[in-house]
């Protein structure tokens, strides 16, 4: 059940344009279009009211506009009451989410779409193209994040990494869901003003890098990619090439019960010479045209 939405601006640190806002106080109100999208026996009815448990003394407050049938879709809508954009200031989307008859088996979201520009709301639903999307999304034991998606250029971005929400938060109480959104795209998601992910969205979510490879320019045919190079005034050492790869182990004794007329003359065995340093190179310095 959703009690509360606000969608505002805020244009400086003591003011803000709020372009959208709903209590609930009364009733659901005619701002609100329910999307027809699917046929009446698919559909489920929204409906006015505190829920099965809330605070006597609150009761009033406590209203909220509730998806009243299990195994029905959803959809209601309502417009702005002044154009939204990211590009004039602090985009703050915040609302409060009740879902009462959440249990272990539970899977169900509270989403929030903003919509770009006008929408039949009689036709919304699941393909209808949004801005944002932002709102629980609770399942059993294996789902608990919030989502966060914008769309660019007709593809939905989700969030690369999810936004995950603690085991305790999965409850039936109310919990309060804000998206602060700058226009620098640095943006801040809180769950009951607990931070829950912090960052900027072209780090988050596929979008375009800010800059790109200019396609005009190619690479000079002088161009040099190599760091290193041999150093060139470098000179092998005298009888370099002299020195064997391996010696007689100077530390091995020829047995006692050897017999040199059966076994041959002894020799010992051949070990590795730690005076062999390889094949010849010479060492690698900064390159000058690099």
């Amino acid at each position: 059940m959703i009690r509360r939405i606000v969608l505002a601006l805020a244009v400086a640190q003591a003011s803000a344009k709020v372009f959208f806002e709903e209590t609930f106080d009364k009733d659901i109100g005619k701002r609100w279009t329910v999307s027809e999208w699917k046929d009446a026996d698919s559909t489920g009815k929204w409906v006015h009211t505190p829920g099965e448990w809330f605070v006597e003394s609150a009761k009033k407050e406590a209203h909220g506009m509730q998806a009243s049938e299990d195994m029905k879709f959803h959809s209601i809508s309502a417009p702005l009451d002044k154009k939204a954009s990211t590009t004039d200031g602090t985009l703050v989307v915040q609302f409060t989410v009740k879902h009462e008859k959440k249990d272990y088996a539970f899977c169900g979201g509270g989403y929030i779409k903003l919509l770009p520009g006008k929408v039949d709301a009689k036709a919304f639903g699941g393909d209808t193209p949004y801005s944002i999307m932002f709102g629980p999304d609770l399942c059993g034991y294996d789902v608990s994040r919030i989502h966060l998606i914008f769309e660019h250029n007709g593809e939905n971005l989700l969030k690369e990494d999810e936004i995950k929400l603690d085991y305790a938060d999965k409850d039936e109480f109310t919990h309060l869901y804000t998206l602060v959104l700058e226009k620098d795209g640095s943006y801040e998601v809180f769950l009951d003003q607990d931070s829950k992910a912090q960052g900027n969205i072209v780090d988050g979510w596929a979008f375009p890098d800010k800059e790109i490879k200019d396609p005009e320019v190619s690479k000079p045919e002088d161009w040099v990619d190599t760091k290193k190079i041999p150093d060139p005034e470098a000179v092998k050492p005298d009888g370099y090439d002299d020195i064997p790869a391996e010696i007689p182990d100077p530390e091995a004794e020829q047995p006692e019960d050897w017999d040199a007329e059966e076994d041959g003359e002894w020799e010992p065995p051949m070990i590795d010479n730690p005076d062999y340093k390889g094949e010849w190179k010479a060492p690698m310095i900064d390159n000058p045209d690099y």
